[in-house]
């Protein structure tokens, strides 16, 4: 065929994604396309006739070439929306997730003081620290990572999104952040994933994410071990505390790391499918 229709290359993309085991193929053959074309998916519709061009069909098919052995979508578009934002992405951080934004929202439901504190631990593309900022003008926000590559990567989404959000590497494992003054929120979505889980992820995930944050190298709870250690050296009496965890396999285990330490007002947050995704507390000395 030599003069490829909008319709026609979505439905010969789509199965070309299938066989790969792509999943959505289809929705991401029309995102890839809407991309290379400029268009939204409903402009597409409205298109299906349109006759591609050989330098749209040469992007286009690389396009599809890379989704077929299952590099993400937001690392080959280069961004991906996350609140209100839009952020780009690299293989230097997690792609943010929508669970992830949970978290924000909760955060925000804090009612938290102008000119209050947050740290983001494993700020990674800064997606956390930089909605928070966005969203809450007279806070200060700190973004902590050990990688460089995810810290300037933050970096660049901070300046892209217009907000000031400050940035240190740390090793929260064994370091503390260079601070002043403690902080009245402390937020993170950390590493909770056994290097020994890894087969079981999806190959978008578990072939392109970097390692470092995804993979725990014991059981998947060295981090909340750690936050429960240094939270009294980090909040104020009666700072708030919420972490992402891995579901319903570490709830009981995550709930317990914070009991036992006494901190207070302690809460299970569900994600959009019902599974337990996030603790949040307070530390009360």
């Amino acid at each position: 065929m030599t003069n490829w229709r909008v319709v026609d290359i979505i439905k010969t993309s789509t199965d070309f994604l299938v066989k790969k085991g792509v999943p959505d193929a289809r929705l991401d053959a029309e995102i890839l396309l809407g991309h290379v074309l400029k268009k939204n998916r409903l402009e597409l519709y409205l298109f299906f006739d349109r006759p591609m061009g050989k330098n749209e069909m040469d992007i286009y098919r690389e396009y599809i070439r890379r989704r077929g052995t299952r590099e993400p979508l937001q690392h080959i578009v280069g961004e991906t929306g996350f609140m209100n934002l839009v952020l780009k992405t690299t293989s230097a951080a997690l792609i943010p997730r929508p669970e992830t934004e949970i978290l924000v929202e909760k955060t925000l439901a804090l009612n938290i003081k102008p000119a209050a504190r947050i740290l983001d631990v494993g700020t990674g593309s800064g997606c956390i620290a930089i909605a928070l900022a966005q969203s809450l003008k007279d806070v200060n926000v700190l973004g902590i990572d050990v990688s460089i590559e995810a810290l300037i990567l933050a970096k660049e989404n901070a300046g892209l999104n217009k907000t000031q959000v400050v940035f240190q590497e740390i090793d929260i494992l064994t370091s503390l952040p260079k601070i002043d003054e403690r902080f009245d929120v402390v937020v993170s979505n950390p590493p909770y994933i056994a290097l020994s889980e890894k087969d079981q992820l999806q190959a978008e995930v578990a072939q392109f994410d970097p390692e470092l944050a995804l993979f725990e190298g014991g059981d998947g709870l060295s981090f909340y071990h750690r936050f429960a250690e240094i939270l009294p050296d980090l909040l104020i009496p009666g700072g708030h505390f919420l972490f992402e965890f891995g579901g319903s396999p570490q709830e009981k285990a995550v709930l317990n790391i914070f009991m036992e330490k006494g901190f207070h007002d302690l809460e299970i947050i569900q994600d959009y499918n019902g599974d337990p995704r996030i603790i949040s507390g307070k530390y009360l000395p």
